[in-house]
């Protein structure tokens, strides 16, 4: 296609994508160039707002030929404007895009159909990670490598904060793999959430939460179990949605994070680890948009390794069932692979549609109408 197939007298063309769930708008700037941040700002926030733009997905995301030559620029912006480092499922989504319409920018290698993408843009420290084709039709996996440190700027690894105890130097073999173990202090909720835990049932709420810190490209605090309250699992892991379910994630998605935001100065992903059946069952609540999405491939990366590390699950493959994703759709499901070079994601990105929307707005949805 030519660039004016894809933009005319200031329109901007988008093609909507989902992978369990988690939903985006993926801009092709290598077709419909923006002139600067301001205006992705802009257009992700009008693009994103419900009530005022198109809404119905969870980031914009913006590909864009890297420097040099070689490589995709992918760079994802949330609802409110900010940019953030990565995705998981917005890559497989973005190696679905290019596998359709960006074959030049392929790899070479005769290997595998793969794709090189720059991620982390935020950090000033631009990281490849790989994207390619699955074995099974319409199949894609990205290879985002072994977790990391977690950066100073996310993490205040020796902050003295009231309700956490900073990790300690170890020599264990999760310390090793970039593994941190930490307890956070947790609110409890106010009465009116009616929830099914808690002295009704004859059980105390936990006011400290274990659970290990992992980054992978984004930052994720992963929490297995149900510590020590086993309704708390039960209403979180609920077969049915429930409004008392989802409240209860919100909640303390919300307030862990704001609890410890000088812990997380960025604020950090929560993730809930359910091993109770046959297949791990996770939710994440995520930071910037600040709420819990159907599914989260870091997310899924994140559990699965705390799972492997911990040796909570047997070696190899492990399915990660994203439990609200799989009320509106059973069988939803990510895969992840530990491999030599860091752990490999596959999903299945469905592409859900095409549309055409003005570049710029006059009013966007922050800025009140003059009277």
């Amino acid at each position: 296609m030519t660039a004016s197939t894809w933009t005319t007298g200031g329109q901007v063309r988008y093609e909507k994508y989902s992978l369990a769930g988690n939903t985006f708008l993926i801009v092709d700037e290598t077709r419909t160039p923006l002139p600067d941040d301001a205006t992705r700002s802009s257009f992700a926030r009008w693009i994103l707002d419900p009530y005022f733009g198109v809404g119905g997905a969870d980031n914009v995301l913006y590909l864009s030929h890297a420097p040099g030559g070689g490589a995709l620029t992918f760079r994802i912006f949330e609802q409110d404007g900010s940019e953030t480092l990565s995705c998981g499922n917005g890559l497989l989504s973005a190696g679905h895009y290019a596998e359709r319409f960006l074959p030049e920018v392929r790899e070479p290698s005769g290997e595998a159909r793969a794709w090189t993408f720059l991620t982390e843009i935020p950090s000033g420290r631009p990281r490849q990670v790989r994207v390619g084709e699955g074995s099974d039709k319409g199949c894609m996996w990205v290879n985002v490598g072994a977790p990391r440190a977690f950066p100073e700027t996310l993490y205040r690894r020796d902050a003295d904060l009231s309700g956490h105890v900073p990790p300690t130097a170890s020599d264990s073999p999760a310390e090793q793999q970039n593994l941190l173990e930490a307890e956070l202090a947790v609110d409890r909720p106010p009465q009116n959430f009616l929830l099914d835990s808690g002295p009704d049932r004859g059980e105390a709420w936990p006011d400290r939460f274990t659970g290990h810190l992992v980054f992978n490209g984004e930052p994720h605090l992963v929490l297995v179990g149900a510590h020590g309250s086993p309704a708390l699992g039960q209403d979180l892991f609920a077969p049915a949605p429930t409004q008392n379910s989802i409240d209860l994630m919100e909640f303390l998605g919300a307030r862990i994070n704001l609890r410890h935001r000088e812990t997380f100065p960025e604020g950090v992903h929560v993730n809930f680890v359910d091993l109770t059946g046959r297949t791990p069952r996770y939710r994440t609540w995520e930071r910037a948009i600040n709420q819990e999405t159907l599914a989260c491939g870091t997310g899924a990366l994140a559990c699965a390794h705390v799972l492997l590390a911990r040796r909570l699950v047997p070696d190899g493959p492990v399915t990660m069932r994203p439990h609200r994703a799989n009320w509106h759709r059973p069988g939803t499901h990510l895969r992840v692979t530990p491999g030599p070079d860091g752990l490999v994601l596959d999903g299945r990105p469905a592409h859900i549609c095409t549309g055409i929307v003005p570049s710029r707005q006059d009013l966007p949805p922050w800025q009140e109408t003059p009277q």
